[in-house]
């Protein structure tokens, strides 16, 4: 009987630090989507629509995938990801991975 309740408090305290771990990651990609809109609508124009539609991490660098449509242009798929080796927030790439030039 003890032991059903102590597996009981483990899941109940694994859900809870799982929850906590995905509103931080939540907010990162919130904040780098913030700043990848703010540098696409510099490039582009401020009428210029973004949606992300899928993020992937790999080795602790998240990037975001985004639909791009600048205003009377058609859409384009992009990637933002965040750059810890340069002075850039983001590095902006096309869906080739060639890097844009801002």
């Amino acid at each position: 009987m003890k032991i059903v309740g102590l597996l009981k408090r483990v899941a109940t305290m694994m859900s809870v630090l799982l929850v906590a771990f995905t509103v931080e990651v939540s907010a990162d990609t919130a904040e780098q989507l913030a700043i990848c809109k703010s540098e696409l609508k510099t490039m582009y124009g401020e009428g210029t629509r973004v949606r992300m539609y899928g993020t992937k991490s790999y080795r602790g660098v998240e990037t975001l995938k985004l639909k791009v449509t600048p205003e009377g242009d058609s859409s384009m798929t992009l990637q933002c990801s965040g750059d810890t080796e340069s002075d850039e927030r983001v590095v902006l790439k096309d869906k080739n991975g060639e890097t844009l030039v801002s």
